[in-house]
């Protein structure tokens, strides 16, 4: 009997890291703006960053432009052009990146800091957050943690990194410790990111 799954399987990881044009996103993750304003405050350099390593459509700069509008009375006139543009405009960079880029050197050399810190706690909280969508998630982290040049505030949930714990004697429960180690990291980025 065929058993048919929706998941993504290794040969299909290993098939988008071939493909991807991103070294920060061997994996080509893209998430909804709607994800990633509910899981931290972007700034336009954030924004520049994550549409220029794939993580973000072209569309979201203008989705953020029309937030920022919304919801602060203190917006440019960058960002009020910027919110002029068509949705379907985005797809050609020349028609955003003159605003993203100038928005992005606005930011503040503290915060730029941190947007790879963010990006990585978002790149992690997704795939914890749609595991069922991988028949191997663990592998994800693995990837991700290449991807972002080794953090070593991941490690201890990487399968192949020594562990720092006992070993609780079984491969399930070894990696279970793994999934809780990484839920206990994306618990701390939260509390850190808070909004």
């Amino acid at each position: 009997m065929d058993l048919s799954t929706n998941k993504i399987s290794s040969e299909q990881i290993d098939r988008l890291i071939m493909d991807s044009k991103y070294a920060m996103n061997s994996l080509s993750i893209s998430f909804p703006y709607s994800f990633v304003k509910d899981s931290v405050n972007l700034n336009w350099y954030d924004i520049m960053f994550a549409i220029d390593n794939g993580f973000l459509p072209h569309s979201v700069a203008i989705e953020h432009a029309l937030s920022q509008i919304e919801y602060d009375e203190t917006y440019s006139q960058d960002v009020l052009d910027l919110a002029c543009i068509l949705p379907s405009e985005a797809v050609y960079p020349h028609s955003i990146h003159p605003y993203i880029n100038k928005l992005a050197n606005t930011v503040s050399k503290q915060e730029i800091e941190i947007t790879e810190q963010k990006l990585l706690y978002l790149v992690l909280k997704w795939v914890f957050e749609h595991q069922a969508n991988y028949t191997e998630a663990l592998k994800i982290v693995e990837i991700v943690y290449a991807d972002f040049n080794y953090p070593k505030e991941i490690s201890n949930f990487v399968r192949y990194m020594p562990m720092s714990q006992p070993d609780l004697g079984t491969i399930e429960l070894n990696e279970e410790r793994l999934y809780a180690n990484w839920k206990i990291f994306l618990e701390n980025q939260q509390r850190f990111f808070a909004k």
